[in-house]
């Protein structure tokens, strides 16, 4: 069966996902109903039922992934549109990235010492809210289990883009610095992407938290186990 799937049709399934999960979301709002949520419940489904493997589908599917780079750059606009709102939150900005950053990598620690999970996969865990290739090369220097890195990041976005929108209406947050933080802080690309929905600035600020995350833990993560 894995034979008979091409690219063109590997692809087409996805995005044929992807647009449902679109109308699904539209007509069904809710934080479990986000696209990428959706579509790669469905994918996961067809792979197992077609019993394709997942680097096949990974192979096929390379198309998309590249886009993913062009995708990220394209963030640089909004952030150029409101770069003097970045400017002026500077300060609030790092104290959110590293603060954020910090929490989630100190209650990974616990929960898998806690759970006695394996150091490398512990590792893995560790750098969880950073963009998969920076995390897959902090991962090398680490010493984390490698293979484990994507899939912790893509649930850690998907999670984040499906629970922040909810945190934040629940305490009544609406500054855009604070709105666009947790989303590029927890949620990288994919929390961006649902950040851009609230508006161009929390989009901005998001887009620009998730770069300086993956910029400043590079140095940090690295260091502190030197020093550990």
């Amino acid at each position: 069966m894995t034979g008979l799937i091409n690219p063109i049709l590997t692809i087409g399934l996805t995005l044929l996902y992807f647009f449902l999960g679109v109308k699904v979301h539209k007509r069904w709002p809710s934080p479990i109903t986000i696209p990428i949520f959706l579509s790669t419940i469905g994918i996961v489904i067809t792979l197992l039922v077609l019993d394709i493997p997942y680097k096949q589908y990974a192979h096929d599917t390379s198309f998309i992934t590249y886009l993913l780079g062009p995708a990220t750059v394209a963030l640089a606009y909004p952030l150029y549109q409101h770069r003097q709102l970045l400017r002026r939150n500077v300060q609030p900005i790092l104290i959110g990235i590293l603060s954020g950053s910090g929490l989630s990598m100190s209650v990974s620690f616990c929960l898998s010492l806690w759970f006695d999970i394996p150091t490398d996969w512990n590792r893995s865990l560790l750098i969880k809210t950073i963009t998969t290739p920076v995390a897959v090369d902090i991962g090398h220097t680490i010493g984390a289990k490698i293979e484990v890195i994507p899939t912790v990041v893509i649930v850690t976005g998907m999670l984040g883009a499906m629970i922040i929108p909810t945190i934040l209406k629940w305490m009544d947050i609406k500054h855009p610095i604070a709105k666009g933080l947790p989303f590029g802080v927890i949620s990288h690309g994919v929390g961006t992407a649902q950040a851009i929905k609230e508006g161009e600035r929390e989009g901005a600020v998001s887009g620009a938290a998730m770069a300086l995350t993956a910029t400043i833990m590079s140095f940090v993560i690295p260091l502190l186990f030197l020093l550990v």
